[in-house]
């Protein structure tokens, strides 16, 4: 798996699926099976826990936040901040 730098983590929801698609981000099945959770269901992923998301998609908490950090955000926090705004937005 490639870590995205800090300074250049997605800002969108499009950027964050182009990474994905481009295959930028090489994620392990796990990892993969949240990033999909998270296209499919944008709103539990800006306003759920990680326990809940973690149940949802049937992996450890941990799990949830690797892929935030995988992405290049410092937290689950921020994570959530990008679908929020996305639901914003839309």
């Amino acid at each position: 798996m490639i870590d995205i730098e800090r300074s250049a983590r997605p800002t969108t929801i499009k950027d964050l699926k182009g990474l994905v698609v481009s295959r930028t981000v090489v994620l392990p099945d796990q990892l993969k099976k949240v990033a999909q959770f998270a296209f499919e269901r944008p709103e539990e992923m800006a306003f759920g826990t990680i326990k809940s998301i973690s149940v949802s998609c049937g992996v450890a908490p941990q799990t949830v936040l690797r892929l935030a950090h995988a992405f290049g955000f410092n937290g689950f926090r921020d994570f959530k901040a990008l679908f929020r705004a996305h639901l914003r937005n839309m």
